[in-house]
């Protein structure tokens, strides 16, 4: 009887170890592997926007480049796509927020002479191209010599999947935030 109530307790003791080992391990999977990338935006009255990275083994701040040289540093260290994505996305957020003579600017001399001779024709061709509320999706980007080519597709997001286009939009890069684009006429 005696035998019988020391196996007894050993098994509770087990059983009590072995739950305790279960709960750690949820506990150290839900901290290290569930957690969103991006946790948090924060901003301070001396510092600038920065995105809170967590990555498996350590914390890294990201910050928001605000002036020409912290952008020309910051995109010295990326790799060609994605310098040519965020060279697109300026771009865009220029067409997004209606800035469209910031965006005329940016195009290629020849291709704006050829194409929108002047800046009303390229907001008339922006304003029947792109839908009111349109989202970007790239696909691929290639680089042919000096000059890069994106496909994208432009998503309309309240309306149909009809009205999705594709786009090519080409990417000659001077020097680090020095660029020129010209696009596919669709």
């Amino acid at each position: 009887m005696a035998k019988l109530q020391k196996i007894e307790k050993l098994d509770i003791i087990l059983i009590i170890i072995i739950l305790i080992l279960i709960v750690v391990n949820l506990v150290l999977y839900t901290k290290k592997i569930e957690q969103p990338k991006y946790m948090m935006y924060q901003t301070s009255e001396n510092t600038s926007p920065t995105f809170d990275k967590k990555d498996k083994e350590e914390t890294q701040i990201v910050e928001v480049p605000q002036t020409e040289q912290e952008i020309i540093q910051k995109l010295s260290t990326l790799g060609e796509r994605d310098r040519m994505e965020y060279y697109c996305g300026i771009y865009f957020k220029h067409i997004e927020k209606k800035e469209y003579e910031e965006a005329y600017n940016l195009l290629y001399p020849e291709f704006k002479e050829k194409y929108f001779p002047t800046l009303e024709e390229y907001e008339t061709y922006i304003n029947n191209t792109y839908p009111a509320n349109w989202g970007l999706e790239y696909e691929d980007i290639t680089r042919q010599g000096y000059i890069y080519v994106l496909k994208l597709k432009v998503l309309d997001l309240f309306g149909s999947k009809e009205n999705e286009k594709s786009q090519r939009i080409v990417i000659k890069e001077n020097n680090y935030n020095d660029f020129i684009i010209s696009f596919q006429v669709i």
